[in-house]
Parts: C-alpha cells; structure tokens; sequence
C-alpha cells in the first residue's frame, strides 16, 4: 500500500507544532491546547491515543489531529493557511480518515474549512449534519472575579461517579457518552455546586481533552440563583491554573447560554464546527 499523504509526527516532535502554534497567539491556540491537555491525559493513566499528522511542511501545512478510544475517534484538522487546496487535497487523499464508518465525528473546526469539509465528507462518506456554534475564550489577560458561594451551597470537584447524572441531564448525549464524561472526570476534572443539607449535585461542568469549559448544567428548579456562573468562575480559575485557555462553544441560537459567557467575561473567538457522519443506510 502507498504511503499515506499524511505523515506521522512522533511525540518527540510535537515542540515543534507547538512552536509554530504559539506564533500569533492565540489565534491558533486551541489544537495547541488539544495537544498540552491530551498530554495531561496520558501522564494521568489515560488509554486513550493521540496521533498527529501533517501534510507539507510543519511550518505551514495542513495538520490532523485524532484523539481515538477503542470505539470512538475525535478528529480536528488545521492549517494557518489562507489557501485551503492543499487542506482539500490532504482530506480527499488520505486513508487514515475511515470515511465509510460512523465512529468518528470533526470537533471545533474553524468555520473557515467548513465549506471544504462539507465537500469532501459529501464526497467520501455521503450523509453528515453540522452543528454551528459561537466559541468564546476568556483572554489570558483579563482579571478574573469569583462571586462568593451563599452558606447553604458548597463547591468540590468532582469524581468519575458523577458522570451517570451529568450525562442523564446533558443534551447532545449519545450512546457511550456517559463513559465519555467518565473519562473526562478521571483524567481532567470537572466541578460541582452541591446543597449542604443533603448534599444534592445543583450545577456542574467538566473539562474535556480540549482543555475547555463543556457539559454545563444547573438542576431546573435552583436556577436563577446564580449556580452556573459560580461554577463557570471556579472552571475558570482551574482552567488557568493548568496553563489553559478557558473557552466553550455554544450552538447558535442558545441566547441565554451566549448571555451567561459573556456576562462573566468571556469573548467571542470565532465560528466552529461540528460534523457528524451519519449512516448513510437511514
């Protein structure tokens, strides 16, 4: 079999795509994070793999990066480039990609590729949806301010054991998510507002391999009271303790989520994409 258009880069070699990464930052921060936080995940225990490819030069190519389990693949592709041909050439050509499967989805893809890859999903597998969103990010150089928690609330990170109820409330959950968030709780964190008289879960988030602020949830009858933003503030504070760039994405259309990141601090970056494969037998 003919190599692979794509090329390998060992894990030594990552510095490199960091290098080029952090030029302008932070303009091409978030497959920088992706790589830092999936390092995290390994030094951690984590048994998921990480493998990155590029097309071209390091300096100036097209970038893959695939965060696979045994039974699912998180896929992100990137280029600094102003041309996408070389972007399209790489996507239609490559064999690493299993286009004739369902078990992979394009994560935050900068709206910039997303007429690229409608073209070439349409062409190598057929049926996709694409879920748009706003991501905001929280500059590095903004001051944080943290509301203080009201005395019969509480704050504590949470464990893996949380993951069932953070899943059963989520709306975008699918089959194995919830070992998703399982993962995620083991290998990153996630954070949760508990009432001290029962100690009942009323708001939660965690952080994903992406090393942003996801799976926000405030229990229907506590809101309003100002839970979700306490724990947005404290994911915040996390976040930056790791060395991260806090950021989440928010399907457009969902105002009140969009009101909230932006109360608390948070600016828009830029329009991403998610692309979903679906079964073309439906």
């Amino acid at each position: 079999m003919a190599a692979d258009i794509f090329k390998s880069i060992k894990k030594e070699e990552f510095s490199k795509v960091l290098s080029v990464l952090e030029q302008d930052w932070p303009k091409h921060f978030l497959l920088h994070q992706i790589i830092t936080t999936f390092r995290e995940y390994k030094e951690a225990g984590s048994t998921w793999e990480q493998y990155l490819y590029v097309y071209g030069t390091v300096e100036s190519g097209v970038y893959l990066n695939i965060i696979s389990s045994k039974t699912y693949s998180r896929m992100n592709v990137y280029t600094a480039s102003s041309d996408l041909t070389e972007m399209k050439k790489a996507l239609m050509e490559t064999h690493i990609i299993p286009w004739g499967q369902e078990n992979f989805l394009f994560e935050i893809i900068d709206s910039r590729f997303l007429s690229v890859m409608q073209e070439v999903f349409a062409t190598k597998h057929g049926k996709f949806e694409v879920s748009s969103n706003n991501m905001f990010f929280y500059p590095s150089d903004k001051e944080l301010h943290i509301q203080p928690l009201p005395e019969d609330v509480y704050i504590e990170k949470l464990d893996e054991s949380y993951a069932a109820e953070m899943d059963k409330n989520w709306p975008h959950r699918t089959p194995g998510s919830e070992l998703v968030h399982q993962h995620n709780l083991r290998y990153n964190f996630g954070l949760g507002i508990f009432r001290r008289s029962d100690k009942k879960l009323l708001s939660s988030s965690l952080s994903n391999h992406t090393g942003g602020v996801f799976v926000l949830y405030t229990d229907q009858e506590c809101r309003g009271k100002g839970y979700a933003a306490i724990v947005v503030q404290h994911m915040v504070q996390e976040c930056r303790r790791r060395g991260r760039i806090p950021f989440c994405t928010v399907i457009i259309g969902n105002k009140p989520s969009e009101r909230l990141f932006t109360k608390l601090g948070f600016e828009r970056f830029t329009l991403a994409d998610y692309i979903i494969p679906l079964n073309n037998g439906q």
